[in-house]
């Protein structure tokens, strides 16, 4: 597959994802006519295979109107599934919430955070320090027309403010977002693009660069469900440990 990359920024070829990454995946991304959808929750390095479970104490549904609802997940070993009620028409929107996970050896390599094999010592001249994980997954499903009062940013941690709406995202025209990061536009972030089936097909993964602006776009050339990812470390700030933040965005491309 050619990927064409309508970039507001500069794209590169990335290289595969050296973490799982977490994801929510809804059964049906038009809730059109129904009152319920069912989303799975997990981690992968093959989208969309479920492989780690998603466990979190945050899960929430948020309506057409903005209100917020508790979700409540069925764990498995691999996967959480989630039942949405999507009783009224507009855009709702599923997330794990900000979830903490485990704290890691972390140093800082040639300028970028990397995390340290706990088998092996840590390499001479590497200062090692705590880094804890920090993980947002998202998705939205619209029932009828979408609208836009569950796309607010919570202007907390990392996450994407949707410009073009995430169920209005089409083959051939630009899909524009912005990086956050505590509410303010993150310039010069990475974003990795995965689709559904790549690994099958033999298909690569892409990276773009947001602008200045945090902004960045894309334009995809076939229909599917795709997964943009970013994640953003921060060093230690006194006795506290370091942040690893990963936002992932599930959505899909439309004919």
């Amino acid at each position: 597959m050619r990927w064409s990359l309508g970039l507001i920024a500069a794209a590169v070829v990335a290289t595969p994802a050296l973490a799982h990454t977490p994801y929510l995946l809804p059964n049906t991304f038009d809730a059109t006519g129904r009152d319920h959808v069912t989303i799975q929750a997990s981690f992968t390095e093959t989208f969309f295979s479920p492989d780690v479970v998603m466990k979190s104490d945050d899960f929430k549904l948020i309506g057409p109107d903005g209100v917020e609802a508790a979700l409540s997940p069925t764990y498995f070993k691999d996967l959480a599934i989630l039942e949405a009620g999507t009783a009224k028409d507009g855009t709702w929107r599923i997330t794990s919430g900000h979830r903490v996970g485990r704290t890691a050896k972390a140093a800082l390599v040639n300028g970028q955070w990397e995390f340290l094999d706990p088998g092996r010592p840590v390499p001479a001249g590497v200062t090692a320090v705590d880094m804890q994980s920090l993980t947002t997954a998202e998705t939205y499903v619209t029932r009828g027309a979408p609208n836009d009062a569950a796309l607010k940013p919570y202007a907390k941690g990392l996450e994407f403010r949707p410009i073009t709406h995430p169920s209005s995202v089409f083959v051939g025209k630009p899909a524009q977002f912005e990086v956050l990061l505590e509410g303010k536009p993150l310039a010069k972030q990475v974003i990795n693009i995965y689709r559904e089936g790549q690994d099958a097909d033999g298909g690569k993964p892409l990276a773009v660069t947001s602008d200045a602006q945090g902004r960045f776009a894309v334009t995809l050339d076939r229909p599917g469900v795709f997964l943009a990812m970013t994640r953003y470390r921060i060093a230690p700030e006194g006795a506290a440990p370091g942040r690893s933040l990963t936002y992932a965005l599930t959505f899909e491309a439309g004919e």
